[in-house]
């Protein structure tokens, strides 16, 4: 048996170990292990086997935990608990055994289980004894005791071939079904074509979970001196001893996980009518949107800060052989026996020899041996890890096979530097694929976002004012290493930012800008990605203050014409609120009168008829009068003020629906500002919506009024004249009272 040489310990609950000796392949071609069963997924997916005179031609292992009802359903031997010697010979009928009772030799096929009566000697009971029917060679009947073939000196063996494994197969499964825990492997070799002896030094490594090794500390302080010690703690929580092992610990993180390859794996498919069909979602990985789509990194051969000892000796290999010489005689010890050939969108992978697999097992079979373009880089992205680059490799399938999805063991001089996950690869497809965590690496980021003034106003259906948001994002790379670091900055990309005062980055996917920073040991860099969008607002025309319109007008965002027109909106906005103001106030007054009116009826009903009493009556009751004529004023004028109220409001809305491009719309402005006394604006807006709609007579009128409010009645009587023309109902549908004004002072 080879025997554990060396291990490491990884803080991430693995551990990396090698087992090496001397093979005499003329005495047995087969190396088994025993493993845990919940080790074998670690163990299948990163086994490894090296001999320096010995092919590797299979790898056998004992299959899943089966369901023995399940597994034993076509077996045609079945033999109980109890009465098994009987239901055996039973299940026998029609096969070839030999029975040997002493020194006499019987041979034939069985034909069955017979009872016959016979007598108990010294009594008068008989009882039934069971006999085998046998057809012996020379074609004989004979009837052979039971319970001769069972005695000390018989013999019984099952020599048809077929029931004979049948019953070898019942035997191993019910074997295989108590066995819960340990599981074996077996690895089979044959001697190289070229090699001289049948002796070879042998190495096979794997991958699986142990504990975690741990740290502890002592700090010892003397008067002139500190000392610190460390230990560390580990666990051995094999079935073997470790003896004698050359033994290494690792603070690093390479990326392990447990991927199910032990239990076999039972696709569900539809049953449906007739035909089958299977709805199938390839996973697509972010590929490079550039023309190269790969980086150009210069590769150390260090794996970031994942320290990988190295474990040259004590192997079965001579010390002077490095880990990348025994790298490669696994290389030349792995037969591969297999083809690749296309048929349409499917790949095939074809086994030129035949391959041995019994009932319940399984068999690891070599498909796949070549070199492979590859580029090893750094990669921070912050929704990996927040804090540190991932090392990654990118893989260009070149291989001219394609790859199935599959889990990956990253090795480094023959050292285990991570796992990963392959993707389903094409020829000539590219990938990338993070293995381990680059502690070597430090990387911070903070984000800062600020919104610039406007840069430019609309005003058409009111007002949009558009401004840039700028998102500002600082990477600090802090390399702590003594080694030199490239590292790549995956920079997010977001929906309507564009980058802005930032360098083009070397390479883009569909969802990130790579950015390439290089960094000195002990030693930190910057990278400052600045991106921006363009933000608007609406605002109603009501809604603009005069600071607002005259810091636009300074910024040349509007010109006179639109300020003047923003400005006059002002001007309306401000009337309102100071007519909100004075019907608030007057509202207020008669509100207070009211409650001096109240206490002073109150004050009249307590009164007597005294003469002081009707002195002061009469001085109340003046007072009230007063006070009516006071209300009665007062009402007036906030009847007048919400008439005032109701045109400025009218106005306000029709400004803020005015659309340039329609000639009513502009009447209704026009004759808002009527309302409110605006004349010069009142003709203004007329004629701008009769440039576009002549044939409307309210326009006609609308500018017939603003006309005489200006003084020119000869306009405006040839304004009206127009309105009476166009309009339905003649001078019925015309302003009537400013008309025959007009009329009245028109003279020809």
């Amino acid at each position: 048996m080879l025997t554990i040489k060396s291990a490491i310990l990884y803080k991430t609950g693995v551990g990396y170990f090698e087992r090496s000796g001397k093979i005499d392949l003329s005495k047995t071609n087969k190396i088994v292990l025993s493993f845990k069963k919940k080790l074998m997924n670690d163990v299948l997916a990163s086994l490894s086997v090296a001999g320096k005179d010995a092919l590797v031609s299979g790898v056998s292992y004992e299959g899943h935990d089966i369901d023995l009802d399940r597994a034993l359903e076509d077996c045609l031997i079945k033999v109980p608990e109890f009465d098994s010697f009987i239901v055996l010979l039973k299940q026998l009928i029609g096969s070839h055994i030999e029975i040997i009772l002493g020194s006499e030799k019987i041979s034939g096929i069985v034909l069955g289980i017979q009872k016959f009566e016979r007598g108990v000697e010294g009594t008068e009971e008989k009882i039934m004894e069971p006999f085998l029917v046998l057809s012996d060679d020379t074609g004989d009947i004979k009837n052979i005791k039971i319970a001769d073939m069972t005695g000390p000196d018989a013999r019984f063996s099952v020599s048809d071939e077929k029931m004979n494994k049948e019953l070898q197969y019942f035997l191993e499964t019910i074997y295989t079904s108590k066995k819960r825990d340990a599981k074996s492997m077996t690895i089979f070799l044959e001697k190289k074509p070229d090699s001289t002896t049948m002796d070879s030094e042998v190495s096979i490594s794997y991958l699986h979970e142990v504990p975690s090794w741990k740290a502890s500390y002592r700090l010892l302080l003397f008067p002139t001196e500190t000392v610190i010690q460390g230990f560390g703690l580990i666990d051995n929580p094999t079935d073997e001893d470790w003896n004698e092992i050359n033994l290494s610990l690792i603070s690093g993180l390479p990326i392990s996980f447990i991927y199910d390859l032990y239990s076999p794996n039972w696709i569900q498919r539809p049953r449906v009518q007739r035909r089958t069909q299977y709805d199938i979602t390839p996973t697509t990985y972010e590929e490079s949107t550039t023309e190269e789509g790969y980086f150009d990194l210069k590769g150390t051969g260090v794996l970031g800060d994942v320290m990988i000892p190295k474990l040259d000796a004590h192997r079965g290999i001579p010390a002077e052989k490095t880990g990348e010489q025994r790298m490669k005689h696994m290389i030349q010890s792995t037969k591969v026996s297999a083809a690749g050939t296309e048929g349409g969108d499917f790949f095939q992978y074809e086994i030129t020899v035949p391959i041995t697999v019994k009932r319940n097992q399984s068999s690891l079979v070599p498909i796949l041996q070549s070199n492979i373009k590859s580029n090893r880089m750094s990669v921070y992205n912050e929704n990996v890890r927040k804090d540190n680059p991932m090392l990654t490799i990118e893989l260009t399938n070149d291989t001219g096979l394609t790859l199935e999805e599959g889990p990956i063991s990253v090795f480094e001089l023959d050292n285990y530097a991570g796992e990963a996950m392959l993707p389903f690869l094409k020829k000539d497809e590219k990938r990338r694929i993070g293995y381990a965590v680059d502690l070597g690496v430090l990387v911070n980021k903070t984000t800062k976002e600020d919104s610039l003034n406007f840069h430019d106003i609309k005003i058409e259906n009111n007002i949009r004012a558009f401004r840039y948001r700028i998102k500002k994002v600082e990477y600090i790379i802090r390399n702590k290493s003594d080694d030199p670091k490239e590292v790549v900055i995956e920079h997010p990309k977001e929906t309507d930012y564009k980058l802005y005062e930032t360098a083009d980055p070397f390479e883009e996917s569909k969802n990130f800008y790579r950015y390439k920073v290089s960094v000195a040991p002990k030693a930190s860099e910057k990278l400052l990605v600045k991106t921006r969008i363009v933000e608007s607002t609406y605002t109603y025309y009501s809604g603009v203050s005069k600071y607002q319109i005259e810091e636009w007008y300074n910024l040349k965002l509007i010109n006179d014409q639109e300020k003047d027109f923003l400005m006059k909106i002002w001007k309306v906005t401000t009337k309102l609120q100071d007519v909100n103001d004075e019907i608030d106030s007057k509202t207020d007054e008669k509100n207070n009168i009211s409650t001096d009116q109240n206490r002073l009826r109150q004050n009249i009903k307590v009164l007597g008829p005294s003469h002081g009493e009707r002195q002061l009556r009469e001085k109340y009751v003046k007072k009230l009068e007063s006070q009516e004529e006071i209300l009665e004023r007062i009402d007036v004028e906030i009847e007048k003020l919400n008439k005032e109220k109701e045109n400025l409001e009218y106005l306000i809305n029709k400004l803020n629906e005015l659309d340039y491009e329609n000639g009513t719309s502009l009447n209704n402005v026009a004759w808002g500002f009527y309302l409110v006394g605006e004349s010069e604006v009142v003709v203004e807006y007329a004629r701008k919506a009769i440039a576009l709609d002549d044939e409307k007579g309210f326009i006609w009128d609308t500018l017939g009024c603003g006309l005489y409010r200006i003084g020119k009645i000869k306009e405006s009587y040839e304004a009206f004249l127009k309105a009476i023309e166009l309009s339905p109902k003649g001078e019925e549908d015309i302003t009537k009272e400013i008309y025959e004004k007009v009329k009245a002072e028109y003279n020809p």
